[in-house]
């Protein structure tokens, strides 16, 4: 089972959204600080990242980040 986290605030994914898709392919999802606030990091604005099995996942799109969850 992979551990999902994301910022609800950062992230730029929607919470319940994540929420289904982890729950479909047995993720474990918590939310909270991920290390990578968009003030400190402006170059994340337009990313949607989060940590997976606590490596930082950086990736272009929605699609892309949920695909990472899946491998």
């Amino acid at each position: 089972m992979k551990k999902i986290k994301v910022c609800k605030r950062c992230s730029n994914i929607n919470k319940d959204e994540i929420a289904a898709y982890a729950k479909e392919n047995n993720c474990h999802l918590e939310f909270g600080c991920v290390s990578r606030c968009k003030k400190k990091y402006p170059e994340l604005r337009d990313k949607f990242f989060g940590r997976i099995d606590g490596n930082i996942t950086i990736c272009d799109s929605k699609e892309d980040f949920f695909c990472q969850m899946k491998q």
